[in-house]
């Protein structure tokens, strides 16, 4: 079920990179690396030539930072010579998992996906408040 739900919402993304990415494009969901089976989530490239891997994640824990550095590995030997970066996206992260990124300078990128996009993989948010606007009765 979880799988399903990252699948929708990796979906929703890549129908919409246009917009939550301006000057990205979709080069594939579900690319295969060779021989080995593996599969990245997403693969983009921006206007500068160069690749990201996507690895879609509805809450990120420190699990999802093995997998986005063995699928960099994997698509910097089937591009050589070009830029690659990976992207973990998710809806929330696990707090040690920011704090890796960033202190040992990973050259990861952690984009936090829109609450909205929730909707397509019917992923419960608990953060997500809605303000309900009383309207007097009488105007």
């Amino acid at each position: 079920m979880k799988f399903e739900r990252e699948t929708k919402v990796r979906d929703l993304y890549a129908r919409d990179i246009g917009e939550v990415r301006p000057g990205e494009r979709v080069v594939g969901k579900e690319c295969r690396y060779g021989e080995s089976g593996m599969r990245v989530d997403l693969r983009t490239v921006d206007t500068s030539n160069l690749i990201r891997e996507w690895e879609f994640k509805i809450y990120a824990t420190y699990e999802a930072l093995g997998q986005i550095q063995v699928y960099v590995y994997q698509a910097l030997c089937a591009n050589p010579g070009q830029q690659v970066r990976g992207v973990i996206a998710a809806f929330d992260f696990q707090l040690e998992l920011r704090q890796t990124v960033r202190s040992l300078n990973l050259n990861i990128e952690l984009v936090t996906i829109p609450h909205w996009m929730a909707q397509a993989g019917g992923v419960p948010l608990t953060s997500t408040t809605v303000n309900i606007v009383k309207i007097p009765k009488g105007i």
